[in-house]
Order: C-alpha cells, then sequence, then structure tokens
C-alpha cells in the first residue's frame, strides 16, 4: 500500500519538478545578467561618493548616503542568488525524492 502511494506522489510530483527546473534556469539567467549591471552600477555610486568627497563637493553624511545606496545595489544580486540556490536546492530535493 505504501509503495502505491510513493509511487503516486512521485507522478504527480514529475510536472511540479519540471516546472521548477524551467523557473531555476530563468531566474539563474536573470540573476547572471542583472549581477554585471548592478555590479557596474554599485562601483559608480561608490566611485562617485568617494570622489565628491574628495574633491569637497559632498559632505560626510551626503558621502555615507551614496555609499550606502551603492552597497544596498550591490547586495540585489547577492540576495538573487541566495534565492536562486534555496530554488535549486528545492529542486534537487525532489528529483532525489523522484529517484527513490
Amino acid at each position: 500500500m505504501m509503495y502505491v502511494l510513493k509511487l503516486i506522489m512521485k507522478i504527480v510530483m514529475l510536472p511540479v519538478v519540471v516546472a521548477v527546473t524551467l523557473v531555476q534556469w530563468f531566474m539563474a539567467f536573470l540573476v547572471g545578467f542583472s549581477s554585471a549591471v548592478f555590479y557596474l552600477l554599485a562601483g559608480l555610486f561608490l566611485l562617485v561618493a568617494v570622489l565628491s568627497y574628495l574633491m569637497g563637493l559632498s559632505a560626510g553624511a551626503e558621502t555615507m548616503k551614496m555609499i550606502l545606496a551603492g552597497f544596498v545595489v550591490f547586495m540585489i544580486p547577492v540576495v538573487g542568488e541566495a534565492v536562486v540556490t534555496a530554488v535549486a536546492a528545492l529542486n534537487t530535493g525532489m528529483r532525489n525524492f523522484i529517484r527513490s
């Protein structure tokens, strides 16, 4: 009886695994593509903040705000990669269940 229930669950999970795999690939593509853009933007924030402070164009508080904004922009792809890793772990767990 337990074998039949496990077989039914495996059959039901097969389309879910396919959908999660497609979501994982799409998210990995988006994170990979957008990370270059976000990293360049974060570097630009940092460069402008440091140079404007050194040239006397902004005060220390404004410089820290720009550096903080650059850090937030830098962290967006890092969080995206963590989400992709979580989806990949879920996908691997479901595939292992189907193979067992």
